[in-house]
């Protein structure tokens, strides 16, 4: 078992949540596909078609809710979650303005920026986002 399984079981159960078939579900997919997803497209790559869609959408907010899941941002289809940065290594995002596919950029340069903006205005930085957005190659072509 996958040490994200485990530890968002132990999320879940250190916040009185129980461990559901449609959270286990969810939780799966998406640890089998690393990239932003809607609720849409959780519910569609879901192998138990027993779980409902409102299921899903209560599974992704309560992970939200507890910091397993992260709102990345919004397409048409709505907004797309990935799992949060202490579940997958740290990251920022490049979406295709054109047809919407997001590839993960590896690697952050922003740690003494961080600290910088912390020494100007007193704040404590807990966490940071970046998006980057333009046209993918198949869109630039």
């Amino acid at each position: 078992m996958d040490d994200t399984y485990i530890i968002a079981q132990k999320t879940l159960a250190q916040q009185g949540c129980r461990w559901t078939v449609p959270r286990r579900e969810v939780i799966s997919v998406f640890m089998r596909y690393p990239l932003p997803l809607t609720v849409a497209e959780v519910y569609r790559r879901l192998h138990d078609r027993q779980i409902n869609l409102v299921s899903v959408y209560r599974a992704i907010h309560l992970f939200c809710r507890l910091g397993i899941l992260t709102a990345v941002d919004q397409v048409d289809e709505g907004r797309r979650y990935e799992l949060s940065d202490g579940y997958l290594a740290h990251h920022h995002h490049l979406i295709c303005e054109a047809c919407g596919a997001i590839q993960d950029f590896e690697g952050c340069f922003l740690a003494e920026f961080e600290r910088q903006v912390s020494r100007a205005t007193h704040v404590r930085i807990t966490r940071h986002e970046l998006r980057f957005f333009g046209l993918c190659q198949a869109c630039s072509s």
